[in-house]
């Protein structure tokens, strides 16, 4: 909403910019009432009213301008968050000349935002101000005082119940691709059968939210989020035959409510308490850093980006440390498993130690 400012006498009143007369000077529909909020509405109602009277020197129209300009280049979803936030949260300033927006009058907002939202939507916000200006006045910068960032520690339950707690249900294996192979939930939910070769699986995908629902993107959410995995063999015995399937079909095929849902309902039913579903990664990562894991090698595992790690392209090769590493995590993993999944696998390493002794000798016939 717009912010508005105390009069001498004790009123409170906001402009809304609503254009040039024809002479080119500003013209400003003024609301003031002693009520400060409900100035304040009124003035976000109005200008959400005259939306399409928008002229083009105004912020509303930069910024519908800088999005459509990106449409193409960016993610549905943070076209879709550019859009929420230009409504949620900008409303009032869709009619303000672009050229009045500068450093005081977005260090007020921020102040004002602050003490209603997360640091993180503040700096989000921010961001995308900054950017529509950059757009229309490369050259201006602001020198705005944000939020400190919060740092949030989290309590993550034992790794080893949540295993329990999904153990054939069809919510293992998204569940176990999280917490085992540190995908996100859009990176689960955009595998397909065509990205395994071998024991390898190409993470290069995502369903994303879209402003039309979700959308498969043919890259992940960045750069080094593109990378390639080496398949557990219990997890390549939850994906199941790959050949049986079209390289197009989803290993996951349950849309993101469904996963949520499930996972949700599995931990309650296991007695626990529920979690975001994207904690996973965190106890992944976790997990990485309690069996000492370079922290390159846990990096590129996850996809994550740091500015501590060379902005070089990532070779994925696997060598022999990383190879080790990676026998490391599964092991770990597989020492966690329910007793008959276990078994399963002593099974399973049983005939291909066979398979593999028969093939180097020969089998009589």
């Amino acid at each position: 909403m717009a912010t508005a400012k105390r009069l001498p006498s004790g009123s409170w009143s906001v402009n809304i910019y609503v254009g040039k007369d024809k002479d080119g000077k500003r013209k400003y529909k003024r609301f003031t009432g002693p009520d400060k909020r409900r100035v304040e509405r009124e003035a976000a109602a109005y200008a959400d009213e005259h939306r399409g009277e928008v002229s083009a020197d105004t912020f509303g129209y930069a910024a519908r301008q800088y999005i459509e300009s990106r449409a193409n280049v960016l993610s549905p979803s943070t076209i879709l968050n550019y859009k929420r936030i230009n409504v949620n949260y900008l409303l009032p300033w869709e009619n303000l000349p672009i050229e009045a927006v500068d450093a005081k009058l977005v260090q007020e907002f921020v102040n004002e935002k602050s003490a209603q939202l997360s640091s993180k939507t503040v700096h989000n916000i921010y961001g995308f101000i900054t950017a529509v200006v950059y757009s229309v006045y490369p050259d201006r910068r602001f020198s705005v005082t944000l939020p400190a960032k919060e740092r949030k520690f989290k309590d993550l339950p034992d790794p080893k119940k949540i295993i329990m707690a999904v153990h054939n249900t069809k919510w293992e294996l998204p569940v176990l691709l999280a917490m085992w192979q540190t995908l996100r939930i859009s990176e689960i939910r955009g595998l397909r059968y065509g990205d395994i070769s071998g024991n390898i699986l190409t993470v290069h995908s995502a369903l994303v939210r879209g402003e039309d629902g979700y959308v498969l993107k043919s890259t992940t959410k960045t750069y080094d989020s593109t990378r390639r995995l080496l398949i557990p063999p219990y997890i390549k015995y939850l994906i199941g035959d790959v050949e049986s399937h079209s390289p197009d079909d989803y290993i996951v095929p349950y849309t993101y409510n469904m996963i949520y849902g499930g996972f949700q309902k599995s931990l309650k039913a296991a007695g626990l308490p529920p979690m975001p579903f994207h904690d996973l990664r965190h106890m992944s990562a976790s997990i990485m850093l309690f069996l000492g894991f370079p922290d390159k090698l846990s990096m590129e595992r996850g996809g994550w980006h740091s500015n501590h790690v060379l902005q070089d392209r990532y070779q994925h090769i696997f060598t022999a440390e990383r190879l080790a590493r990676e026998r490391e995590m599964d092991n770990y993993i597989e020492g966690l498993l329910p007793s008959d999944a276990q078994r399963l696998l002593a099974d399973m390493q049983h005939e291909n130690a066979t398979r593999e002794n028969e093939s180097s000798t020969g089998t009589a016939f």
